[in-house]
């Protein structure tokens, strides 16, 4: 069968597309190229993985940063882009120069086009709804499309794709790192909350930034009525940024007891945080995916997000974990409560979590997902779609 040459215009190296990149690069049809716009993001604490594992490059160029847009400008890419005639490009996103450049460059040359997203219905920006006009052009004349969930299909549907041509590979992290380091923290977990200096037995663990969209203080206001009835729950917040003072400040002024704050950390030590959880919740107002969902599953944990999270596709609704209303205190309340209350319900739905992952959401699927997708696009050239 055909090798297939493939270039992927991504943002920045983040830890969670790696293996992704590296499982594409090992697959007997892919020849792949990864060009990178930057390095990374200010607002970004990852360790830069620099893998072997597959072949990239970090393009020169400018990135601004201003009013939460992040705008990257690399001209270098519409020669390479020309020079190495590459059978499918496959690009993320549409805000910027680097990945408007790259439609177009690939449009002139014929080139079959992936437009890939975890972009879903919602608010937008001021940039979005100034380039909605040719965001829509890029999606109805791209030969395939990849959503990162089924929220993200909708959007490109809406937005003139045709439901053939989208695609939806799992969206997922490594998952059998996860597992297997959850593994092995768990049968020191009663050490390891000593070494926290965590006394509860029953936690609650939230491990991403501390911004206004990611619903916070919904998840102080409903663990402090949990707490009023459960003495003996904890809340584990593990994470950094912005709002971090004003949500110890919560705690301190609402007497929110027993909340442990823990600063970012890299994603090899994240397993130890979930392997002393026994429950995680993650209470976006808006989240275009959520892999934190991902990794907590893939540690056997019981899981609640909100209806506007793209990782809401994982979960079974009272058979792993529950989907709630965002910005309702009593709905996210409740279902903590029916898990935190009941061990038998989360010993099953924490097993039910690890049977979704092993079963859906691994690398292999989505690697195999992409290839579908890059198949799909060299047809459609093929037959003068």
């Amino acid at each position: 069968m055909k090798k297939y040459k493939v270039a992927i215009i991504h943002n920045i190296i983040s830890p969670y597309r790696v293996p992704l990149f590296e499982g594409l690069a090992n697959h007997p049809y892919i020849d792949l190229f990864v060009y990178y716009c930057a390095r990374t993001h200010k607002e970004r604490e990852w360790d830069i993985f620099k893998s072997n594992g597959y072949t990239y490059e970090i393009l020169s160029g400018v990135t601004l940063d201003f009013a939460n847009i992040t705008y990257h400008i690399n001209p270098s890419l519409i020669l390479e882009l020309i020079r190495e005639s590459y059978d499918v490009v496959i690009i993320g996103g549409s805000s910027d120069f680097t990945t408007q450049a790259a439609f177009i460059t690939s449009e002139l040359l014929k080139t079959p086009i992936i437009e890939w997203s975890e972009g879903i219905s919602g608010e937008q920006s001021l940039l979005g709804k100034l380039i909605s006009p040719l965001t829509k052009y890029f999606i109805k004349h791209a030969s395939a499309c990849i959503a990162a969930s089924t929220s993200a299909k909708d959007y490109f549907i809406t937005n003139g794709a045709l439901p053939e041509k989208v695609f939806v590979p799992p969206n997922t992290v490594d998952t059998e790192f996860f597992k297997n380091e959850c593994f092995k923290y768990k049968t020191e977990k009663n050490e390891l909350k000593r070494k926290l200096c965590i006394k509860n037995i029953k936690l609650i663990l939230y491990a991403g930034q501390l911004i206004a969209r990611k619903g916070i203080d919904y998840l102080l206001r409903g663990y402090k009525k949990l707490k009023d009835e459960y003495d003996d729950v904890g809340l584990v917040i593990v994470g950094s940024g912005p709002l971090k003072k004003n949500i110890q400040s919560i705690c301190k002024t609402e007497n929110i007891q027993d909340v442990y704050f823990f600063s970012f950390v890299q994603q090899k030590e994240l397993p130890m945080y979930y392997s002393v959880a026994d429950l995680f919740v993650l209470p976006s107002l808006r989240e275009t995916f959520g892999l934190v969902i991902n990794e907590a599953m893939a540690c056997g944990l019981p899981v609640i997000t909100t209806r506007v999270a793209g990782a809401k596709d994982l979960i079974s609704q009272g058979e792993n974990g529950f989907i709630v209303n965002e910005a309702n205190v009593d709905h996210l309340y409740l279902a903590m409560r029916d898990i935190i209350v009941n061990e038998e319900l989360a010993r099953k739905m924490g097993e039910k979590s690890l049977e979704i992952i092993e079963r859906r959401y691994n690398i292999e699927q989505a690697v195999n997902g992409f290839v579908s997708a890059i198949e799909y696009a060299c047809r459609e050239k093929k037959m003068g779609g």
